[in-house]
């Protein structure tokens, strides 16, 4: 569409020729042996022309020491380029003029216009003297894009407008959203066809940042210049916030190479210079900004974003404690979870999935780290006498004080489970056979020693344990680690209970029925 839209804006009839002054202009700037008696004798050509240019050679702006009279003793004091761009400037802003008409905003546009033109202007004369007289004609010409796209297709542009009153988006992602091309492009491609230097051209396809790094030499330089400026008019015809303030004058000192003090001076100059340069002109630019409004405008800017930011800052900190204590919560409950999943309800230890779990973990990580396990498992003696004598709710009893001396004895050093009825299991790591076997007995004494109450009586409970060891390097699976120590345990239960077996294993009968 971009193409197509631009072939239909470049042939509207609708948009004004360049003055034969101006084009004379031109045609003598490219003629590299024209003198300045043939500018002079093109601008008084044009009375009405004549009288603009001497007008603002003797203005303020240019502060020579005597009144020039004559287009060629202005050639003779400013030099045939400054001349030669101020003739077109005056050629070009009267072809401008001839478009105004109702529905677009002139005021502004001229405004930001000549702010961008005047800015290139005072930033070339410090950086690149010999660059600032053609940056003041792409400042000048920078949005005339927006003018060609409205007098030839108003309904579009109206369209812009509409949704840039709507958005807080720069005009130029609108423009390339509604016409698929934005108004500096459409400037460019119209200044070639009217036949300016291509630096011309080139300054203001690039004056909103747009392949500044395709470009190289002096061509580059000036579009840098051009859009500086450009950023300079942004801040003081308010299209960006006051805040943006420092970034333009960093990106002022570092693409140009201007120094801080010099700089200031041309901001503060700026406003007056815009004036000045719109009353030679005879435009109407309202009332621009002065850097003196616009630095306190920033510095109040500022303070309110850093406020905003501290509050912002609070937020975002009571937002990520309550998010830190919800999922603390949330752990809890997960943990709290896992924990009745994996603990036995009524002694309070592990369960038998757990068991399983942990036993394999265990075995695995000592093959990894080469030390050894051990795994004692623990059965009540008579448990059956002890339900049928005083009923279930005493074996409940027997088997929850039979956990809690497990718990207990055992605490950090090794993991306490019950294994199923009134069997227990005791897995333990890295701890030496004459240390389980050591550990195997307090278990024992301590349950021997804990009297069970119930309903007023003093039950007395005993347990057998065997244990079974898998030595450093051993590949023993789980499943042979409980058989072992399951036949340790039964060879207890043989030798008369209330005892602990850890030797080899004796031979478990085919029919062991229950231990008891």
């Amino acid at each position: 569409m971009s193409n197509e839209f631009l072939g239909r804006v470049l042939k509207a009839e609708s948009l004004p020729s360049l003055p034969t002054v101006a084009m004379e202009v031109l045609r003598i700037s490219r003629d590299e042996n024209a003198s300045a008696d043939d500018l002079a004798a093109a601008i008084q050509h044009d009375p009405a022309l004549t009288g603009k240019v001497l007008k603002m050679v003797n203005s303020s702006m240019f502060g020579v020491a005597r009144k020039v009279g004559s287009v060629k003793q202005a050639v003779s004091l400013l030099g045939l380029r400054t001349v030669k761009v101020m003739a077109l400037s005056f050629s070009l802003v009267d072809t401008v003029k001839g478009c105004q008409g109702g529905g677009f905003n002139f005021e502004a546009f001229w405004r930001r216009s000549l702010s961008t033109a005047v800015a290139a202007r005072l930033l070339g004369k410090a950086a690149l003297p010999q660059l600032a007289e053609d940056a003041f004609v792409a400042g000048l010409l920078s949005d005339l894009g927006m003018v060609a796209v409205w007098r030839a297709a108003p309904e579009k542009y109206e369209a812009v407008l509409k949704e840039l009153a709507k958005r807080d988006q720069h005009v130029t992602v609108i423009e390339q959203r509604v016409l698929g091309m934005n108004h500096a492009a459409i400037g460019s491609a119209l200044l070639k066809a009217w036949g300016l230097p291509e630096g011309v051209q080139t300054s203001v396809s690039a004056h909103h940042g747009d392949r500044l790094g395709e470009l190289t030499g002096p061509v580059q330089q000036q579009a840098r210049l051009v859009h500086c400026a450009a950023s300079v008019a942004d801040l003081f015809c308010q299209e960006i916030p006051p805040s943006e303030l420092d970034r333009v004058r960093e990106q002022c000192v570092r693409d140009l190479g201007i120094d801080k003090p010099k700089l200031e001076q041309i901001l503060e100059a700026l406003a007056m210079n815009v004036k000045d340069t719109a009353s030679t002109l005879s435009l109407n630019v309202g009332h621009p900004i002065d850097y003196a409004q616009l630095q306190a405008e920033a510095s109040m800017q500022m303070v309110q974003l850093s406020m905003q930011a501290e509050v912002e800052r609070v937020e975002i900190s009571k937002r990520a404690d309550e998010a830190r204590l919800e999922a603390d919560r949330l752990n809890q409950e997960k943990q709290q979870i896992l924990e009745v999943a994996s603990t036995d309800s009524l002694t309070k230890v592990a369960n038998r999935a757990a068991f399983d779990k942990r036993l394999d973990e265990e075995l695995r990580r000592a093959r990894e780290r080469r030390h050894e396990v051990a795994l004692i498992m623990l059965d009540v003696d008579h448990f059956k006498k002890f339900n049928d004598a005083h009923g279930h709710q005493a074996g409940d009893a027997v088997l929850r004080s039979v956990g809690q001396c497990l718990r207990e004895v055992i605490r950090d050093a090794g993991f306490v489970a019950r294994y199923g009825g009134e069997e227990f299991a005791v897995i333990l790591a890295g701890m030496a056979e004459t240390a389980v076997r050591s550990l195997a007995e307090k278990l024992r004494r301590s349950i021997e020693s804990t009297p069970t109450l119930h309903h007023g009586a003093r039950l007395h409970v005993t347990a057998s344990l065997g244990a079974a060891m898998a030595n450093v390097g051993s590949s023993t699976a789980p499943e042979r680690m409980i058989r072992d120590a399951d036949q340790r345990l039964y060879q207890a239960k043989r030798a008369g209970r209330n005892r602990i077996e850890m030797g080899e294993p004796a031979a478990r009968p085919a029919l062991a029925g229950a231990r008891g």
